[in-house]
């Protein structure tokens, strides 16, 4: 009897713990489907307030933008390009790249005549910016940088451009005008052809700064720059008088150039400029330089020197006609919040000038020797920057002489490219004397 009971027990002990090891299983597996079928719910419930409410707050995830930086600016004579000429250098030095830059002492690349190879410092490495007074010369332009360069220039009010020009290259002196005159620019246009020729004339050589013989600084100038054929030098093509030719040209212009900037919206360009390069607010700031000083009223200008103006160089009017329109179309594509931006951008270039302007009389020196307050100025992240700051080696780099940072990249690459300059100093140079640029 004892023997049959412990079976017994031990037989319901054993049952009982399969009973209650399916029961834990049961119960498991009805837990675990709930679980699933809670979660399928509440994702269901998500997506359709995400459905519904489409999330408007949360912006959709925008396409990765790659900064360039293989650019050619087309420097134009009085438009802001000293200016622009820190920016660029800036951009360039802080990133080690390679510039197209003169040859020895000279400022240009050949400017007014057609830039060709030998009238530049070699590289090793390559070029990713071109930024020297230049004319737009395509075939030697496009085979010595990158593919995926861009081109940009720069264009100015005409008439505005040639009363910058007459002060900043004493036409009025050079060319005999009676500092007596009443307004010796409106006695230069008044007598335009006695003046003009005295002032392109070989006996004039001496006094013109870097000007050749025979080239006018009052007739068609940017146009000149950008390539167009109008005559210079003596005996080349001159399609100035054929307004089809001209608008063919220009519209040629508008295939290559990805922007031509315009200085009366300068930072209206600039924002273009920064939204089309994918650069940074911290890539655009300048500083003011070559500001003309004219010792002549530039305001009470008669109506008929205007007038004359527009039909001497009425090439460059048509030229900034066209590009101040096509500006605009480019600016009427763009979001909502430009003009926010531009409006930021001229505050924290209104805050970057005060802190440079504060900066250069201390001299240069590295920022840690600066008064704590002038270490560094601080730019508060906004809908368009992340915060950033501006210390005293940005602005001696901006100004207030923006060519001290270019003679310090020449200095550089003669001494890393000694041997290739070396090889370039016996390259012969067959061009005449009337091919070749004086500066």
């Amino acid at each position: 009897m004892p023997t049959v009971i412990r079976r017994f027990t031990s037989w319901f002990y054993r049952r009982r713990r399969i009973t209650l090891l399916f029961i834990i299983v049961v119960v498991s597996l009805v837990f675990f489907s709930n679980h699933v079928i809670m979660l399928s719910t509440v994702s269901a419930y998500t997506n359709s307030v995400d459905d519904l409410f489409v999330f408007k707050s949360r912006p959709p995830k925008q396409p990765s933008c790659v900064e360039k930086r293989n650019f050619v600016f087309i420097k134009q004579m009085k438009c802001a390009t000293s200016t622009l000429l820190g920016t660029w250098y800036r951009f360039g030095y802080k990133r080690n790249l390679s510039f197209v830059s003169p040859l020895g002492t000279k400022l240009y690349l050949n400017w007014p005549y057609p830039m060709t190879k030998i009238d530049f410092r070699p590289s090793s490495v390559g070029y990713n910016i071109l930024t020297e007074h230049s004319i737009y010369t395509p075939d030697v332009m496009e085979a010595i940088m990158p593919n995926d360069t861009v081109f940009l220039s720069i264009v100015r009010n005409p008439f505005d451009q040639v009363k910058s020009i007459f002060q900043y290259f004493k036409m009025a002196p050079i060319a005999g005008v009676p500092l007596s005159s009443k307004n010796i620019f409106v006695e230069y246009f008044s007598n335009f052809e006695k003046y003009e020729t005295k002032f392109k004339s070989p006996e004039a050589s001496k006094s013109r700064f870097c000007i050749p013989t025979g080239f006018s600084l009052t007739k068609n100038l940017m146009s000149h720059c950008l390539g167009m054929p109008l005559g210079f030098p003596p005996g080349s093509l001159d399609i100035s008088q054929d307004k089809n030719k001209v608008d063919e040209f220009i519209k040629f212009l508008d295939t290559k150039f990805s922007l031509i900037m315009i200085v009366e919206y300068f930072y209206e360009s600039l924002i273009l400029l920064r939204r089309m390069m994918c650069w940074k607010f911290n890539d655009i700031l300048f500083m003011n330089a070559n500001v003309a000083q004219y010792s002549f009223d530039t305001k009470n200008i008669p109506q008929n020197i205007r007038e004359f103006h527009k039909e001497l160089s009425s090439v460059d009017y048509r030229l900034y006609d066209h590009f101040n329109k096509t500006f605009w179309e480019k600016v009427s594509k763009q979001t909502d919040d430009f003009f926010d931006e531009v409006t930021a951008l001229k505050k924290v270039s209104s805050k970057v000038k005060s802190y440079c302007n504060s900066v250069y009389p201390l001299g240069e020196r590295p920022y840690y020797r600066f008064p704590w307050a002038k270490q560094f100025l601080k730019i508060e992240a906004s809908n368009w920057t992340s915060e950033f700051k501006i210390h005293p080696e940005d602005c001696w780099m901006l100004g207030p002489d923006p060519y001290k940072l270019y003679r310090l990249v020449q200095i550089e690459n003669d001494v890393y490219e000694k041997t290739l300059l070396e090889q370039h100093a016996k390259i012969r140079d067959g061009r005449r004397r009337e091919e070749k640029g004086l500066c």
